[in-house]
């Protein structure tokens, strides 16, 4: 009896990542020169915005002896009408009036993975070559994503806002695994802070859309509802804690790069289908355990005696509700 095989993690011994400049700039590294994920390749000028606060509006006073304004503070207000920053700037006087501006400024391009320059496009981009991980997501709220991923010591939905809460005070740069399910209040938290997104097992339908409103990057590893995060995918996320990565847009593929190939590279199942057999890793397709993970107890003639792995409860499905993991 085979089942087929469901390749959440898949490791790349020649992947190719472009990086670009947000606009015209330079470019510092040549072909062939090694790079590491926080190399800095090459660096342009933002682009200049302003604002003007309507007078319609009452200033913050709390603002009056402040010059910096940062992102998503309270600028003015009227009745329930509110103005927030929408994004860092410094306060200029004009006309009687306040004036938001944020002036021009270097911006810097960062490797994100380590690997080899194979080619520059003299101020725009570069082609890295490297190696890694790629980690299959369910969905995204977003196409794009990079920065440096941390993971919450325990998937427990229990300590997460409070772990967020005390111990990340800014979030700038940082992509967060939040644990098996994402609630609405810890990707609120997320946004207030400022962290580049959040990675999870499963979340609703409509925290995902929340996060779409305020174009914010949620990852789903498993999938819509309740679903844990697969085993396998949660050590290798822990194995590259404070590591770079990035999803590629439209791939709905995290990348990872790992140089280091003999020590973080695992064995995986290369075939469409497996034999079903005693201790194999698979995933469940009925209810109620749809998409969690367990390992196959024993094989009767039309059924599967799965244990499931993270509540430890026995099961007994189809041979046909099962899917091997890679």
């Amino acid at each position: 009896m085979i089942i087929p095989v469901y390749k959440n993690i898949e490791f790349i011994e020649d992947f190719y990542i472009e990086r670009s400049l947000p606009s015209k700039g330079k470019i510092l590294v040549t072909e062939g020169e090694g790079v590491f994920s926080y190399t800095k390749l090459g660096f342009s000028k933002n682009v200049a915005h302003e604002m003007v606060i309507p007078l319609s509006l009452k200033f913050n006073p709390s603002l009056k002896n402040k010059k910096f304004i940062k992102l998503g503070d309270l600028l003015a207000y009227k009745n329930s009408n509110y103005l927030f920053a929408p994004f860092d700037g410094y306060l200029e006087e004009i006309n009687g009036g306040k004036l938001l501006v944020k002036h021009p400024e270097d911006v810097w391009l960062l490797s994100g993975v380590s690997g080899m320059v194979s080619k520059v496009v003299p101020s725009k981009s570069c082609l890295i070559s490297s190696a890694g991980y790629k980690i299959k997501l369910f969905e995204t709220s977003l196409e794009y994503l990079e920065g440096e991923l941390k993971v919450l010591p325990n998937p427990s939905e229990l300590i997460e806002l409070d772990f967020m809460e005390k111990y990340i005070k800014n979030g700038t740069g940082q992509v967060i695994y939040t644990g098996d399910h994402l609630r609405r209040s810890m990707l609120e938290k997320a946004i207030e802070i400022g962290c580049e997104g959040l990675l999870c097992g499963s979340c609703d339908r409509e925290t995902l859309v929340y996060a779409r409103k305020n174009n914010f990057f949620v990852g789903i590893l498993s999938g819509f509802g309740r679903i844990p995060t697969h085993e396998k995918v949660f050590e290798l996320l822990k194995t590259f804690d404070s590591k770079y990565l990035v999803v590629q847009q439209d791939s709905k593929e995290i990348f990872i790069s790992s140089p280091d190939i003999t020590k973080n590279k695992n064995v995986l199942l290369k075939t469409p289908y497996v034999f079903l057999k005693k201790e194999l890793r698979v995933v469940c397709l009925s209810y109620p355990y749809f998409g969690w993970e367990g390992i196959v107890l024993n094989i009767e003639s039309d059924f599967v005696n799965v244990k499931i792995i993270r509540n430890k409860e026995s099961i007994k499905v189809s041979s046909s509700d099962l899917i091997a993991l890679a």
